[in-house]
């Protein structure tokens, strides 16, 4: 059976999706919504380098749910509009439309999430017979499944660590990423959204309360730390200027406490050159993700990715957009709700198996 999917978003993220789901034997892209007026009103291949899919790009929201789709892939950024994101949400769950996303971290864990708004989806959902699935890399894939998988392989844990290390490359993230949440340039006492506690623990909060949940511990407290690296020297970045001592890297750490302890955490090491911060974690070869699972017997695995053109960046995006498109299928089977990704079965790449049945793009 074909999927029906409106598409909204055409950011880093929202492009991979796109392509995903136009790649795609068993999905049909029957709309896409867009932010930027100047995007609007042409055939949405052109946002992509791809040619005519039919489907014209619109800024109106209902306009495309008159398409009747059976899910919405909802990439757009919550950045200053989260509550105008929940709205977006309850309408389309409520008009019987299932959602896949990767705008709204602290739905990854369902039972993280503020109780009201958590109650106003999960009506909607109900009204609809409709579901809803947030996930992503990190929070996301890298930092709950993984994670709980590699678990199983344990006779004793000690703790788990998951490391997120990338270097933000000049031009290979939007504005808003690496000056308004990294703080790439700005004055290196600055507490930026992707550093303040309250972001730090509606974001990541949930993951470490699934993954304890997933073993069956209960978590005492949440506590996060960060630190800024100060510009050793003042350089070109993005059509700007990071100036010496101001914000040219960041790193965070959010931890689950049980006894006293540490016991899950989750650190991000961002740079803006790669040559900067050599003190700080960083990855074998390129970016990569690192779950180390501290036991008997003790496991470090390191993931690291490129897009077909080797950029790593843009692997990381490709990543992103297609845990959620892949599972497009189980969320529109699923039962009405808000749903984790242990409630939903396996999320696999079915259909896209080069030289097999599925995709070949």
């Amino acid at each position: 059976m074909t999927v029906r999917v409106v598409n909204v978003g055409t950011g880093l993220v929202g492009q991979e999706a796109l392509r995903g789901i136009i790649d795609h034997p068993d999905t049909e892209l029957v709309g896409h919504v867009v932010h930027d007026p100047a995007k609007a009103g042409g055939d949405v291949g052109a946002l992509i380098g791809y040619p005519d899919t039919g489907v014209i790009a619109t800024t109106d929201l209902d306009q495309a749910l008159t398409s009747k789709p059976d899910v919405v892939s909802y990439f757009a950024t919550t950045h200053g509009r989260l509550k105008a994101t929940i709205n977006d949400f309850e309408r389309i769950l409520a008009s019987g439309v299932s959602i896949v996303t990767t705008s709204v971290g602290a739905l990854i864990h369902p039972g993280s999430a503020r109780p009201d708004v958590l109650a106003r989806l999960r009506a909607a959902c109900i009204a609809g017979d409709s579901s809803l699935f947030s996930t992503g890399i990190d929070p996301g894939v890298f930092s709950d499944f993984l994670p709980v998988v590699l678990s199983g392989c344990g006779r004793r844990i000690d703790g788990i660590r998951i490391y997120e290390m990338a270097t933000y490359e000049s031009g290979g993230q939007s504005d808003l990423v690496a000056f308004e949440q990294v703080g790439f340039g700005l004055p290196i006492d600055t507490i930026t959204p992707l550093v303040h506690p309250d972001g730090l623990r509606a974001s990541w909060g949930g993951v470490l309360a699934m993954i304890a949940e997933q073993l069956g511990v209960t978590v005492d407290e949440i506590t996060s730390s960060h630190e800024m690296l100060a510009s050793p020297e003042t350089f070109p970045y993005q059509g700007r200027t990071i100036d010496q001592g101001t914000i040219a890297g960041m790193r965070f750490e959010i931890a689950a406490i049980v006894g006293g302890e540490s016991l899950i955490s989750v650190h991000h090491v961002t740079r803006a050159r790669e040559d900067l911060a050599p003190d700080w974690p960083r990855p074998l070869r390129n970016d990569a993700y690192r779950v180390v699972i501290e036991g008997d017997p003790r496991i470090d695995c390191e993931i690291e990715f490129t897009a077909a053109n080797g950029d790593h960046l843009a692997g990381g995006f490709g990543i992103t957009a297609m845990r959620a498109i892949n599972a497009i299928p189980l969320v529109v089977d699923a039962t009405p709700g808000v749903h984790s990704v242990f409630d939903l079965p396996l999320i696999t790449g079915t259909g896209r198996l080069v030289g097999g049945t599925g995709a070949t793009s």
